[in-house]
């Protein structure tokens, strides 16, 4: 998997402490200490976490770091961009967009320090929601008040929604817009998506995900809502949350530009796959579907419209996400070469009971 572990953590330190002598003015003499990989839910990037130590005005200047590199090993996203989440966030940093973020530091192009590209930002200290065990199975989001739940749930549609009523050219995100796929919109992403699907089955047969895919083309809207910024992967678990409350917004390497049902569709279909899909109760805190499709709307200002359809798609675009996973898994020795997971997981479970398909195994 895409971690520290892979790297000398003594050659990292010496890397970034060469490197960040060349961002820092002459006599700051930085140190890196405390190397080490944080637990993850993703496997799109390394993430590295450091202590940096030098000399500002006389005086020691210290900071924790999240030092985010280009994956070395493995490439979960079809095409994937590495410097499109790091200029997504610059972009509303610098806009002061209200959207809440960690403090971006440095972007570094050239691989000499750590072979790839690599950017770096401020710690952001709280608690993520976890994917496995899922946070509606144990932990603390299940531990917590229903008052609690019910702050974390509607200050994450806040969150939500706060992406979404940005001005994409006045941020100066309209490059967003223009993908090797199409123009914005559903169809771009319905394009990249096929796509990637074919990248990754390889031949392989994946009846899950190609019902769907039938499905999604026949029953594809008439119309689209005017698109906004999309931030990609939009869930409780890419928050980092302190008191039930967003500290920073993460993972933006599948932002784009689209219609806002593609992020509250995936917001509301991890929401149901983590509590229908495993057959739990949701936090008795969080607010209802219903509700929640209310006050985002009344957030945004704007009617949504089509919201089954968008779910569905993301429980295919998941499925994806999770076929090309296996194969890492299997690469890296972590799962068997005769797992079926690449086509029984969580996703093409959901998905089939959506759309009443066949269980696509046990």
């Amino acid at each position: 998997m895409p971690d520290v572990t892979q790297r000398d953590p003594e050659e990292t330190a010496a890397a970034l402490a060469g490197w960040l002598a060349s961002r820092l003015p002459e006599g700051a003499s930085p140190s890196i200490l405390e190397v080490e990989a944080p637990e993850s839910n993703g496997f799109s990037n390394e993430t590295i976490l450091c202590r940096a130590v030098w000399q500002a005005d006389g005086e020691a200047a210290e900071r924790r770091l999240v030092v985010r590199v280009h994956p070395t090993r493995h490439l979960l996203f079809l095409d994937a961009d590495f410097s499109v989440q790091y200029r997504v966030m610059k972009a509303l940093h610098d806009t002061g967009a209200g959207v809440p973020l960690p403090n971006l530091r440095w972007y570094e192009e050239d691989p000499q320090w750590l072979g790839v590209p690599f950017f770096v930002m401020d710690f952001v200290d709280g608690l993520v929601p976890s994917d496995n065990m899922p946070y509606t199975m144990e932990g603390w989001v299940v531990d917590a008040t229903v008052e609690q739940q019910s702050r974390m749930w509607w200050q994450g549609i806040e969150a939500l929604a706060s992406v979404h009523r940005v001005d994409v050219k006045g941020a100066g995100l309209a490059w967003l817009a223009e993908t090797p796929h199409g123009k914005d919109g559903l169809g771009s992403q319905l394009t990249y998506y096929r796509h990637f699907l074919d990248w990754t089955a390889r031949g392989r047969h994946q009846p899950v995900a190609e019902a769907a895919w039938q499905w999604l083309l026949k029953h594809r809207p008439a119309t689209e809502s005017k698109p906004v910024l999309c931030w990609g992967d939009s869930r409780l678990g890419n928050i980092i949350w302190d008191d039930f409350t967003p500290r920073a917004v993460l993972d933006w390497e599948m932002a784009t530009v689209g219609p806002p049902e593609l992020e509250l569709g995936w917001w509301l279909y991890f929401d149901r796959q983590f509590t229908e899909g495993l057959g739990v109760s949701r936090p008795p805190g969080f607010g209802g579907h219903e509700e929640t499709v209310e006050r985002y709307v009344e957030l945004l200002g704007r009617p949504v419209q089509d919201l089954f359809y968008y779910q569905v798609f993301s429980g295919f675009r998941f499925a994806i996400v999770m076929a090309r996973l296996t194969d890492l898994l299997v690469g890296s020795g972590v799962l068997p070469a005769d797992t079926d997971m690449g086509t029984n997981n969580l996703a093409t479970q959901f998905v089939a009971q959506l759309l009443d398909l066949p269980a696509p195994g046990a």
